[in-house]
């Protein structure tokens, strides 16, 4: 009974362990002044449905993004129920090539007045980034410039492998 308690707990740490690691998780993006940003990366139609809808501030750091990975370009809408601080949206092309940024778009707490929840006019890209309104580094980034992919897998093998599917 101990060995199996001892795989279990062994086979768990590996797991949390990996899930860190993940590059379907967890990347960065690079400014064009070396910033790194470090990046959740979201692409299944939960995750990004859900966004950051009911991250507390202190489970989202000042310089970090969320990056919602689609497969094509189109318009691309977004509104922010259950959100609990302000947004700058960084629209970019399938190169990561900023194409637009809406900032400081409010956030709402909760759900139940769908009417009042602040809602952004589409605009057509890739993938956007979400990041605090707040963050120097979402500040300092401006249309036309040029994100570089920092992961274990490259940008091309990670649209492989999401177009695969679990």
């Amino acid at each position: 009974m101990t060995k199996f308690l001892t795989l279990l707990v062994l086979l768990s740490l590996w797991a949390c362990q990996s899930e860190s690691r993940n590059p379907l998780k967890k990347i960065e993006l690079k400014t064009p002044s070396g910033t790194l940003i470090p990046t959740r990366l979201v692409y299944t139609p939960a995750d990004m449905e859900k966004g950051l809808s009911g991250t507390k501030p202190d489970e989202f750091a000042e310089n970090e993004g969320m990056l919602f990975f689609y497969l094509s370009e189109d318009e691309k809408h977004f509104w922010m129920p259950d959100t609990y601080f302000d947004l700058d949206l960084i629209y970019l092309d399938k190169e990561l090539r900023i194409t637009e940024i809406i900032r400081k778009v409010p956030h709402y707490v909760g759900r139940l007045n769908p009417d009042a929840i602040p809602r952004v006019r589409g605009v057509y890209a890739r993938h956007v980034l979400e990041m605090k309104a707040t963050s120097p580094v979402s500040n300092g980034l401006k249309v036309g410039d040029k994100l570089d992919w920092v992961s274990g897998i490259s940008l091309s093998e990670t649209e492989s492998k999401i177009r695969q599917g679990p």
